[in-house]
């Protein structure tokens, strides 16, 4: 810091990166004084709304730079960006990050490099963009212990899913929302539930201690529903939303999937590309947290908060970070988790149909909370939605159901929060 003036360099001119060096340079210095002293790029010959005489396309300009402060990092991707950071806490430097998918994948370790370094972390647009979350999780509610987060944490199945619930079909949705920039050309992270995966392991680590692997956080996308899942929804009084849901009651799992969830949730209410996290525990029953989660503005709201609590930190020469939260409890497998599941198949128009089915769910204990039967002939759907039981029992139920000579298809299968 040199005369109350705080140097900050930027890793990323993207997208991202010019709203925050924007940002950086509107920024009211009555509430902080900060010089942008250096940007990193890749291709410093590109034409850039930045003055040359800061971009480098050299690292080590930054890091052996001790008038530096403060980095921001905003290059997508895990590598390079990882061991940057690494290097930069190393050297006591204040790290601000957006990426999610490094703090998924090193979190931890780049937490406990903050600490033994007393040098500070952030990365409240990784998981929300604009919505202040992490902080209220990490400082505010660090002495609650927490039982249940839930989270719809992509705007852009988000978006897809209330144009769904609109009207439109799937490939109309992903269209308009790659349209409108909200999807990549390539929507995979998205619609498959990647993005909110690597989010829900941030959230897991911050409110429970707990980093599940790939293999232990259950995943599943929103590219098999249809329109026809809206409508029976509807009929329910449900809607469908990308859930990522993360508990400790009777062992620990975390999980990213489609669900039928009641219009009175407040949940239900997030419609478009907007986010929410739900937190609940003993002592706060419920608090929910929702805003704009995705773009390059509310993102590069999101840093210019961890900018402010970075300077004001930078100050006391000490982390940020109080200790993780200790992990306690044991971890539950996807497969003992207890869901209800709504059922649509088509089925043989014949008398005994429900008798076979509703036998082979009770051969597996799982019992029937409702059943719709509608059409006749070819076109005779039976529609199921199930008590809760243990998913190992459930997925046993459906894969001996759908072997059975009076089933055509198993239309859709989709959990009910309960």
């Amino acid at each position: 810091m040199e005369n109350n003036i705080f140097n900050v360099a930027v890793l990323g001119a993207g997208n991202i990166g010019s709203a925050v060096i924007a940002r950086l340079m509107d920024l009211d210095k009555g509430i902080v004084g900060l010089n942008v002293k250096k940007v990193l790029v890749k291709d410093k010959d590109k034409k850039r709304d930045i003055s040359s005489d800061i971009i480098t396309n050299n690292f080590d300009d930054i890091l052996n730079d001790d008038s530096i402060n403060l980095v921001i990092e905003v290059l997508g991707g895990v590598d390079p960006g990882k061991e940057y950071i690494s290097a930069l806490l190393e050297k006591g430097k204040a790290v601000i990050t957006a990426n999610k998918d490094i703090i998924a994948d090193a979190g931890v370790d780049l937490i406990q490099k903050a600490k033994e370094n007393n040098a500070c972390l952030y990365f409240e647009a990784a998981v929300a963009a604009g919505i202040p979350v992490l902080k209220p999780l990490i400082e505010s509610l660090r002495g609650e212990e927490l039982s249940k987060v839930l989270g719809i944490i992509n705007g852009t199945s988000n978006y897809m899913l209330t144009a769904m619930e609109e009207g439109s079909t799937y490939e109309d949705a992903l269209s308009t929302a790659q349209e409108l920039g909200y999807a990549e050309p390539d929507p995979t992270n998205d619609v498959e539930g990647l993005d909110a995966k690597y989010k829900a392991v941030i959230l897991s680590l911050l409110c429970f201690g707990v980093s599940p692997s790939s293999d232990e956080l259950f995943t599943d996308g929103i590219s098999g529903i249809t329109k026809e899942d809206f409508e029976w929804a509807a009929r329910l009084g449900k809607t469908i939303k990308l859930v990522a849901q993360i508990d400790n009651k009777n062992g620990f799992n975390a999980r990213v999937h489609p669900v039928l969830i009641d219009t009175k949730h407040p949940l239900a209410a997030i419609r478009g590309a907007l986010n929410a996290v739900v937190v609940e525990g003993e002592n706060i029953n419920q608090l929910v947290f929702s805003g704009p989660g995705a773009g390059a503005e509310p993102t590069a709201s999101a840093i210019i908060g961890d900018v402010l609590s970075a300077c004001h930190q930078l100050n006391s020469d000490q982390t940020n970070w109080y200790p993780l939260r200790e992990f306690k409890g044991e971890m539950k497998s996807f497969e003992d988790v207890q869901s209800s599941m709504f059922i649509r198949l088509s089925v043989s128009d014949e008398p005994g149909v429900l008798a076979k089915i509703s036998g082979t769910f009770g051969e597996n204990n799982v019992s029937i909370e409702s059943v719709i039967q509608e059409g006749r002939g070819d076109k005779a759907e039976l529609v199921l939605v199930t008590h809760e039981a243990p998913e190992k029992d459930i997925k046993n139920s459906i894969d001996q159901i759908s072997a059975l000579d009076s089933v055509t298809t198993v239309t859709s299968t989709l959990r009910v929060y309960v």
